[in-house]
């Protein structure tokens, strides 16, 4: 159960700040992509029984989508916090209140009753609030400290260098899944499904951007409190990739890489 306590500003702020650098970044074909993640990720939690006493209204959720598209951030984040208020569950604000929401969008876009850019405003405001509810969640921990997931981008073929720094990490005394030739709906799948602290994701070069965006929005919905690592070949580009989307942290090098891994080691709590 999520207490109903403010939600945390700063956090709420980053998450706004990151979808902002990538509107500022990337084409409008590849901020579609970002959009439609985010809102068929967040509908796909449309899942749990709750009873109909705990659920929001279809009138509830109307409001929440308009508060979505207007242009005031602190809006929708007045609804969450009054839904919380009047006792709504994480389960209910995320897998009802919040994927309510998004399905109704994604119904809404698909009967173009929503412009391309209300549809972003939209997505970046869902985006935002759901990492920020996750972030604050109490979970409980478990021994991670020396376990990470590598993974290659989706449709990059250049898998080599992951593979080496797998096995160099492994031989540093690191508990590696290597994960590589997966499309990105099975690669979200099997990472949501770990327990990990840190998820390192290599890819070859500047076409892999879009990709490399989208994988980190869908991994900082399903695993928020892991730290995100980038390496490959488009770390050598003026990308400034640790400030986008949430990346922790671009290691142009091996040695870089496991020097942050060994660095948050400290910072992961002993079960």
């Amino acid at each position: 159960m999520l207490e109903p306590v403010r939600l945390d500003r700063r956090k709420l702020s980053m998450a706004y700040t990151e979808i902002e650098t990538i509107r500022k970044t990337l084409p409008k074909s590849a901020l579609s992509d970002l959009a439609k993640e985010v809102v068929k990720r967040v509908a796909n939690n449309l899942r749990a029984p709750i009873p109909p006493e705990l659920r929001p209204t279809s009138g509830q959720i109307d409001e929440l989508c308009h508060a979505l598209l207007s242009q005031d951030p602190l809006a929708a984040i007045g609804l969450i916090e009054q839904a919380q208020r009047q006792g709504f569950s994480y389960e209910t604000l995320c897998q009802i209140y919040l994927a309510g929401a998004a399905t109704r969008l994604g119904e809404w876009w698909d009967e173009d009753r929503l412009s391309f850019y209300k549809v972003t405003i939209a997505a970046s405001g869902i985006y935002a609030i759901l990492r920020t509810l996750r972030l604050q969640r109490v979970l409980p921990v478990h021994d991670l400290r020396r376990t990470a997931i590598f993974a290659s981008v989706p449709d990059d073929t250049h898998t080599l260098g992951i593979t080496v720094a797998a096995d160099m990490a492994r031989d540093r005394g690191w508990d590696i899944t290597l994960l590589t030739g997966l499309s990105h709906d099975a690669l979200v799948d099997e990472i949501e499904g770990q327990d990990t602290a840190l998820i390192g994701i290599s890819a070859s070069g500047k076409r892999m951007l879009p990709a490399v965006l989208k994988l980190i929005v869908a991994l900082r919905l399903c695993q928020p409190k892991a730290r995100i690592l980038i390496c490959g070949n488009i770390t050598s580009l003026a990308l400034n990739l640790d400030s986008m989307v949430g990346a922790d942290i671009a290691a142009a090098d091996f040695e870089t890489a496991i020097s942050y891994m060994e660095k948050i080691v400290t910072e992961v709590p002993q079960p």
